[in-house]
């Protein structure tokens, strides 16, 4: 997976409207030349002692002309961010 598609599915994640709650949190999918990725919405972490540490939201799912595969790749602290705001103004009540 080349530096374009990656940023440009996180784009389409920090535009995304449409949020599903799974075992290991929200999601949303989004389409990217013609095939189908699953971004993670990033959870509070721990670190070796305990304590809170944020964590970067991540592409974890690609479905396509090959199959299913599950990529794990971060998105940057900027794009992270955008996602975010993207989940919270779509669930907001």
């Amino acid at each position: 997976m080349d530096a374009a598609t990656i940023s440009a599915v996180f784009t389409a994640a920090g535009k995304a409207t449409a949020w599903t709650q799974t075992n290991l949190g929200k999601v949303t999918e989004v389409t990217h030349q013609g095939q189908t990725w699953t971004v993670l919405l990033p959870i509070m972490d721990t670190d070796e002692v305990g304590e809170d540490v944020p964590a970067k939201a991540r592409i974890t799912g690609q479905l396509g002309h090959g199959g299913v595969t599950f990529p794990d790749v971060d998105a940057t602290w900027g794009q992270t961010i955008r996602i975010v705001e993207a989940a919270l103004t779509a669930t907001r009540i």
